[in-house]
């Protein structure tokens, strides 16, 4: 079983055939293709929330200074206060109806944060049940896949109607860390830098 290392966890059934512990350590990159469909799409308010707490740069346009602390804020510190580690890797498309990788640097607890989100915001009897313009009555179904940037690695995630299972596609090999990134890995991280220095200069 993979470790969460949140209570959460306990009400969404994850399974894991193979998986490995090692899927959510830090301290290397993991690039991810795929999404989960989101069944009814979700309403604006409940975008918002899940957007709202990516680590991604490329969710939050700068507005050039400080944005003062909202209502929705507030409710979301009260939400997240038992969030797992790190930051959500997650983001959901502009229609609602699909929850994939943000693009964001190491994106290393897609499982622990998918199913907070689940357990928080998504499901039947989730925290945010009862909170205007949270219906908590989605349903997932779909696949991301990861590859480990250190072994290369490569690893499903999956989710059939709100279970969650984890799958080891293929072993890597530890000795590959030290060689080149691949011509791909080089292209995402150039468009990441791109990102980066394009928001610290306003």
């Amino acid at each position: 079983m993979v470790a969460l290392g949140y209570p959460q966890a306990a009400s969404c059934a994850l399974r894991s055939r193979a998986a490995d512990r090692s899927l959510v350590v830090m301290g290397y990159q993991t690039d991810f293709i795929g999404y989960l469909q989101i069944e009814p799409p979700l309403g604006p308010r409940e975008i918002s929330f899940i957007n709202r707490i990516s680590g991604s740069l490329f969710l939050h346009e700068s507005e050039g200074g400080l944005r003062v602390a909202d209502e929705d804020d507030e409710v979301l510190r009260d939400l997240t206060k038992h969030a797992p580690r790190g930051w959500s890797n997650w983001a959901v498309c502009p229609q609602g109806c699909c929850l994939s990788y943000d693009g964001g640097d190491k994106a290393n607890h897609m499982v622990p944060w998918l199913t907070f989100l689940m357990d928080t915001f998504l499901v039947p009897g989730a925290a945010a049940e009862g909170i205007e313009g949270m219906t908590c009555d989605h349903i997932l179904t779909g696949m991301v896949v990861g590859s480990r940037r250190d072994t290369r690695e490569l690893y499903s995630i999956t989710a059939r109607d709100n279970d969650v299972e984890v799958e080891l596609m293929w072993p890597g090999n530890p000795q590959w860390s030290d060689y080149p990134r691949l011509a791909y890995q080089t292209r995402i991280d150039r468009f990441r830098d791109w990102v980066a220095d394009r928001k610290a200069r306003g």
